[in-house]
Formats: structure tokens, C-alpha cells, sequence
């Protein structure tokens, strides 16, 4: 009997104690409730099998933070930018989601940028985007000067195709931009390009882009549940993936070991590009800056630069020849500076509002980034009257914001004019949030905002852009896959005179 009566204690204990922990932290946000071992997969396939779609109808559902479980792993999705920003402002979410595919591309080891943590995180993050800054590359005039070079390429390209005896062509914009993109990276991180380069900046090119239309739903399950990722791994897209990253770290791999001869040959003491930077940095502090950590370096950096900038750049077409109207404004606020055709500075952008207001809001309704990277809570973390468990991952979905009638009015419609004041002057631009928040937010922001400014303008001095006759109006709506992008489509590109 007294056993009895000890055993009841103890559980109205434990059950005092539980209650009174919920109404001390919060309780954990609202959600679907998850089946046993699959979790919530279901309720992301239900609406047609986009994932990106489920997520947007689960938000509707339960507001601006819910709850979802992935297998077994407990997962909370944003929605709203007020819990964006100050979740992902803080410290305890600084972590990555490190499971799945990106655990095996780094060889199971803590390496890199965009998922590592702790001291491989806090010394080579840094260290990486100063050693850039440092050789000018922080400065839009560095920046301008291989973007020019980088876009003649392209417009040569175009010409060629247009050919002497005619003044326009229809195009497959998907990709236009890729291989130009990638060549500024490539310049950012070795120092130079050369022909010999080419065919190592085709491959990464072709793989990034099959990469890339791997399903986001794949890469959710096989992080749930990785052990599939050995069972079906072409229909999770795991082998296009791993196949990218085996072919980024033989080239990778290949640059590191050539200026590891180069240096020993020449006793070389002052770095002249990032390759060289870090090559010497290996034999001062070999626990962070080695082999393995600059593969994964340059994984991130091709991997995140390249295909941001170019899907947005696809994202910009897209609107400038579904909307003529507005094609006209951005083309008559370039002759307003550039009279006489002169290339234009990113500097110039301050006398181009309008420009600016489009970009803006090419981002808001194309959304290219519209699920961040996730990110994994390092401790509890409260929000309002709820508490995010450690070990959390934080998800964020930008979609339900950027098209809430509180926030815009019209959400819609494609309006630039809708970060523009009275007096025309940009107003707004905070309510963007495509480049994240807090210290594991996007470094590449500048480089990224003067490769469109540059790309576009430079582009709209030589070309009017044009739905191709007979063609109908492409989709609006973005193709799902890791990132969203536009479905394929052609622009007719016609010299101006």
C-alpha cells in the first residue's frame, strides 16, 4: 500500500512539475498533428506534392509560427517577419541543420561556411569575407570591373547569335546569366580566368543547375529519414546532388594542391587572391584552414552566389517582358543618367530610384529565397507565449508574408511604384527580407545587389526585351526545387540603335 501511494506522488509530482514548466516557458507552438514515425510528411504531400505550396496552406492555417515533425525531428516553420527577425536575430539560432546530404558532403566533418559551427564557423566565416575585402573586393569598383568583363562575354555571345544580317533573336533565358556569375566567383576566389578555366566553370555551371532542380521535398526527407537516402537515391535526387559536390571538390581540390607546389616552389609570402590567402594560412593554422575546409569554402561560395544571383536575374527578365510598362520606366531612368550610353557605376543607383523600387519589388513578388536556410535552435528560445525546444529546426517561409494584404494592399500586383514615396524617392526597402537576419544572414547581399544593378542596366543599353511573337505569355508562378525559380522560357533580345 505505501508503495502505492509513493508511486502516486511521484507521478502527481512529475505532472506538477510538467504543468508548472509549460506555465513558466510557453508551450511549444500549434500544428498538424504527426502520425507515428513519419511525423507530418503527409500533410506536405496532400496539396499536389509542392512542398513549397504546403507549407504556404499550413501557414494560412495556423499564422505566423507552427509546429511540424519530420520523422522524428521537431521542426517549427516563420512565417511572419516580426518573428523572422527576432528569431533569427538571436544567438541560440546560429546553428545549422546538419543531417542528410550536407553531412556527407562534408565528410561527416564540421567544415566550411554555410553549415559549420563553432570555432571552424566563427574563424573562417570572418576571415573569409575580410581576405575578399582585403584585395578589394568589399568595394563595388573591384566588383564593376569583373562584372564588365563578365557581361561583354555574354553580350558577344548574344550578338554572335543574333548574327550580322539581323537586329534580334529569341533566347532560353534559363541560365543565361550562370556561367557569367560564375566566372566573377571564380576571379573573387583564384585571381584570375583564363581558357584553361572554362571547362572547370562549364562543369560547375551544369551540375550546379541539375543540382539545383532537385526536389526540396527530396532533400526534406532524406534529412528526416537518411537512411533512404542509399534506397532510393535518384528518386530523392541524393546522387545528382553528391555528384556536384564530388565534382566541386576534384576541381577544388585540384586549385589547393597546385598552389601548395606553386608556393613551396616560389616561397610565395604575400597573397595576391583568396586561393593563395588561404594556402598560406594552412601552414600558420592547419586545424582550420586545410584542404578539406577550403573544398567546403568554395562549395558554398560557387554553390550560394552563383545560383541566387542568376535565378534572380532569370526573375527580372521575366517581369521586364511580361511588363513592357514598366521595361520603358527602368530603360528611360538609364538615358536620364547615361544620355550618351556611357557604362553606368553602381554609385549611379542613387539617381535611380525607380530602378531600385523594381528590384525591390522583383524580390517580393518572385521571391527566390522564399524558404531561408534553415536554421537549428541551440537552447529554448522563447517567442511571444511560445517556447522553441533546443535542438529545434527553424524553418522560415517568406511566402504568406510577402503576399499579406496588411502589408502590401495589393499584393497581387506587380507594382514597383509601391516603394516609392510622393517625392519618388525609394521608402520601404527594409520590408525585403530575402537576405535573412542575425550573424548567419547572407554575406553575399552586396555583391549580389551589384551584379543585378550592373547586369540589367548594362543589359537594357544594348537590348529591348520582348515576349518572342507567336509565344504566349510565360508563367509567373516559380518552379519549385531547392530554390524557386522561374519555369523555362524565351526572350526576344533586339538590338537598339
Amino acid at each position: 500500500m505505501f508503495l502505492y501511494y509513493a508511486l502516486v506522488i511521484i507521478a502527481f509530482l512529475i505532472l506538477y512539475y510538467l504543468l508548472l514548466k509549460d506555465a513558466r516557458y510557453g508551450k511549444e507552438p500549434p500544428g498538424p498533428k504527426p502520425l507515428p514515425i513519419i511525423g507530418n510528411l503527409l500533410d506536405l504531400v496532400n496539396s499536389s506534392g509542392n512542398m513549397t505550396l504546403a507549407l504556404g496552406n499550413l501557414a494560412e492555417k495556423y499564422g505566423e509560427i507552427y509546429s511540424l515533425k519530420l520523422g522524428s525531428k521537431k521542426s517549427v516553420v516563420l512565417t511572419s517577419k516580426e518573428a523572422m527577425q527576432i528569431i533569427l536575430s538571436n544567438e541560440a539560432t546560429f546553428a545549422r541543420d546538419f543531417s542528410g546530404m550536407w553531412v556527407d558532403r562534408s565528410f561527416h566533418k564540421n567544415l566550411g561556411i554555410a553549415f559549420s559551427e563553432g570555432e571552424v564557423w566563427e574563424t573562417l566565416r570572418p576571415w573569409t569575407f575580410k581576405t575578399l575585402k582585403d584585395f578589394g573586393f568589399g568595394k563595388s569598383s573591384e566588383m564593376e570591373r569583373f562584372i564588365k568583363v563578365a557581361s561583354e562575354r555574354l553580350f558577344a555571345s548574344i550578338d554572335y547569335k543574333i548574327g550580322p544580317e539581323k537586329t534580334s533573336c529569341n533566347l532560353d533565358v534559363e541560365l543565361l546569366y550562370n556561367s557569367a556569375i560564375l566566372s566573377i566567383m571564380w576571379q573573387m576566389i583564384v585571381g584570375r580566368l583564363s581558357p584553361e578555366d572554362e571547362p572547370s566553370i562549364k562543369i560547375i555551371s551544369e551540375k550546379g543547375d541539375a543540382f539545383n532542380r532537385t526536389s526540396i521535398f527530396g532533400a526534406g526527407i532524406v534529412n528526416a529519414f537518411p537512411f533512404l537516402r542509399y534506397i532510393f537515391p535518384d528518386a530523392l535526387g541524393y546522387n545528382v546532388q553528391m555528384d556536384f559536390f564530388k565534382e566541386c571538390n576534384t576541381i577544388a581540390k585540384n586549385l589547393f594542391t597546385e598552389m601548395e607546389a606553386k608556393m613551396r616552389k616560389f616561397q610565395l609570402t604575400m597573397p595576391t587572391n583568396l586561393l593563395e590567402a588561404f594556402v598560406l594560412n594552412s601552414i600558420k593554422d592547419p586545424k582550420i584552414f586545410n584542404c578539406d575546409n577550403f573544398l567546403l569554402t568554395f562549395q558554398d561560395m560557387l554553390l550560394t552566389s552563383s545560383d541566387t544571383s542568376n535565378t534572380f536575374m532569370e526573375i527580372v527578365i521575366l517581369y521586364l517582358i511580361t511588363y513592357p510598362d514598366v521595361q520603358e520606366k527602368v530603360y528611360e531612368e538609364i538615358l536620364k543618367v547615361s544620355p550618351d550610353g556611357r557604362d553606368l557605376s553602381y554609385s549611379d543607383r542613387i539617381k535611380m530610384p525607380y530602378i531600385q523600387a523594381f528590384f525591390l519589388e522583383a524580390h517580393r513578388k518572385g521571391q527566390p529565397l522564399q524558404n531561408l536556410v534553415p536554421r537549428r535552435a541551440l537552447s529554448n528560445i522563447a517567442y511571444k507565449d511560445y517556447i522553441i525546444k533546443k535542438d529545434t529546426i527553424i524553418m522560415s517561409d517568406t511566402r504568406l508574408y510577402y503576399e499579406n494584404k496588411e502589408d502590401w494592399i495589393d499584393p497581387e500586383a506587380f507594382r514597383p511604384e509601391r516603394f516609392l514615396d510622393e517625392a519618388g524617392q525609394v521608402v520601404n526597402a527594409g520590408k525585403i527580407i530575402s537576405f535573412s537576419f542575425g550573424k548567419r544572414n547572407c554575406p553575399g547581399e552586396l555583391q549580389a545587389n551589384i551584379v543585378a544593378f550592373l547586369g540589367i542596366t548594362s543589359l537594357l543599353q544594348r537590348y529591348k526585351l520582348s515576349v518572342p511573337k507567336g509565344q504566349q505569355m510565360p508563367r509567373l508562378d516559380m518552379r519549385p526545387g531547392l530554390t524557386l525559380k522561374p519555369y523555362p522560357f524565351q526572350a526576344t533580345f533586339a538590338k537598339r540603335q
